[in-house]
């Protein structure tokens, strides 16, 4: 086999090796299930129990991004109090870590075996389930990663021969910061340092590389997890930026660990040998250092998290208009599981809902100071209307069956319907200082205020409650503008500008009852549905 031949084997096996990992994390997610996810949620109540299940959720995901997310949800969702539940995503780091323990772990044999079933069920439509089709692309995701490896052993033989004789091998081997660089290439490329470890294993145990040439690269991939969660700090709100932070921290704890044996290897090289360390062999020895890596920079982080958080809190900026325009519930992992999906995106509308009665605040009789512009509030709003539908956009991408296909499509209508009622608002609060002084004005604008609080508190309930008083009142707008306008013929005093403002809140107000009693309904149905579902 020539060269050109044994680096297009060694791409193909290296592919496996990715669509691997991304097949398994995509799959376990989904395969969890509302009730481990809930489950998840309720052992989080210490440090210890947050730090096994952390770990447990790294183990499962193999991304600690994902974790991530789903426990930022949970702290904005009110399920998880802020603080010790941040530290999940750091544990969960020690968890992905298991991923080149298992490449250091020969089973080749069992790979090809799993991919063979698999393939069988696959063939003979025995995945009738979604739980079932998850399991099952979960296992073969499992079996092809360390097929690919597998494949990479097989012909690192032939590349160290050419390598060795260009001189190539020996000048890698020779410069630590080389390999610290391709290391960090790997772990940016991947967004991974388990993946990027992973491959340091295979290297050492198809005798591409030895220990000391692998120290290097599985710093420099850890070292590069660092700039990976900071870079993440400039779009996130204060939650986000302490769970990456400490993400960021617990990795630079690892790194000294790991510099400090790369070290130790310059200085006793005989202590780093196959073998050496209760009969491990090398690739096993990497793979243990990269675990102990994390376990130590995680012990670590524990140790100063809340000074962490402390200062992150401090020198956060305020962003109120980009705070309110970031959803909080919307999760990517979760686009394979329309389940899970559904429920996240009725939750994240049900927030934009929330903020329906403040966008009146300013303008009411006794304003609440606190509460952001209608300004920022309409734009915001626009914005999470915007991600809601592309979210749901997505999910219809992974072509869902017929029941999440018509939920998805009435979220979506509601994520409008919300927007419009965003814009419908906003629009009534900029009309209302120019009708400032007539007493229907005020009136039209507490009443609009009372009827979106119903609206809103009926959305934070997801569609549970019954929807026939909202509707009542809001189906009582022909009573409602019959009495307006009767008002605007009596306001003889008035300006013709505080009438035409007057005029233009009164047909605005009578669109805010129309899509008002739209949104209830969608959330009603759209409820039924996931009920049902």
């Amino acid at each position: 086999m020539n060269l050109t031949s044994t680096l297009g084997a060694l791409l193909a096996g290296l592919g496996l090796f990715f669509i691997g990992v991304r097949g398994l994390s995509a799959n376990l997610v989904p395969l969890a299930g509302r009730r481990a996810r809930a489950a998840f949620a309720a052992a989080m109540r210490g440090p210890v129990s947050i730090a096994f299940s952390g770990m447990a959720a790294g183990l499962l995901t193999q991304s600690s991004i994902a974790v991530s997310w789903i426990v930022l949800g949970f702290v904005r969702a009110g399920v998880l109090a802020e603080g010790p539940a941040f530290m999940a995503p750091t544990w969960s780091n020690v968890g992905a870590a298991l991923l080149p323990l298992l490449v250091a772990v020969n089973t080749d044999l069992a790979a090809e075996f799993v991919i063979g079933m698999v393939g069988f069920a696959i063939y003979f439509r025995l995945d009738r389930t979604d739980r079932l089709r998850h399991g099952l692309e979960a296992a073969l995701g499992a079996a092809m990663l360390l097929f690919g490896m597998h494949i990479v052993a097989g012909l690192v033989g032939q590349l160290r021969e050419t390598m060795t004789q260009d001189h190539l091998l020996l000048l890698a081997q020779h410069a630590p910061w080389l390999l610290a660089l391709i290391g960090a290439g790997l772990a940016l490329a991947t967004q991974s340092s388990s993946v990027a470890a992973a491959l340091s294993v295979a290297m050492v145990s198809a005798g591409l590389l030895a220990v000391p040439g692998a120290l290097p690269m599985i710093a420099g991939a850890n070292i590069a997890s660092v700039l990976t969660n900071l870079a993440r700090l400039r779009v996130e709100g204060i939650p986000g930026r302490i769970v990456f932070t400490l993400q960021a921290v617990q990795k630079l704890a690892g790194s000294l660990l790991l510099a400090a044996a790369v070290a130790a290897v310059a200085l006793m090289p005989g202590e780093f040998t196959a073998g050496r360390w209760f009969g491990m062999a090398g690739g096993a020895q990497i793979a243990v250092l990269f675990m102990l890596a994390q376990l130590a920079g995680g012990l670590v982080t524990a140790g100063v998290s809340r000074p962490v958080a402390g200062v992150v809190r401090r020198l956060t900026p305020a962003d109120e208009a980009g705070s309110l325009s970031k959803p909080e519930f919307l999760l990517n992992e979760a686009l394979s599981d329309p389940t899970a999906a559904l429920d996240l995106a009725m939750r994240e509308l049900a927030r934009l809902a929330a903020r329906l009665p403040l966008l009146l605040e300013h303008v009411r009789a006794e304003p609440a100071p606190a509460v952001p512009s209608a300004k920022n509030l309409r734009n915001a709003g626009n914005a999470l209307s915007a991600a809601i539908t592309e979210y749901l956009t997505g999910l219809l991408d992974h072509q869902p069956h017929r029941d999440a296909l018509g939920t998805a499509l009435l979220l979506q209508s509601a994520a409008g319907n919300a927007g419009a009622l965003h814009e419908a608002l906003a629009a009534i609060a900029e009309a209302a200082p120019e009708a400032t002084g007539l007493p229907t004005a005020g009136r039209l604008i507490e009443a609009l205020h009372a009827l979106m609080s119903v609206v809103a508190d009926y959305a934070q309930s997801q569609g549970a409650e019954d929807p026939d008083f909202v509707l009542d009142l809001l189906g009582s707008r022909d009573r409602l503008m019959e009495e307006l306008r009767n008002r605007l013929t009596q306001t003889g005093s008035a300006t013709p500008g505080m009438l035409d403002a007057l005029f233009r809140m009164t047909i605005l107000f009578e669109r805010v009852l129309w899509l008002a009693g739209r949104l209830v309904v969608e959330i009603r149905q759209a409820h039924r549905a996931l009920a049902d579902g």
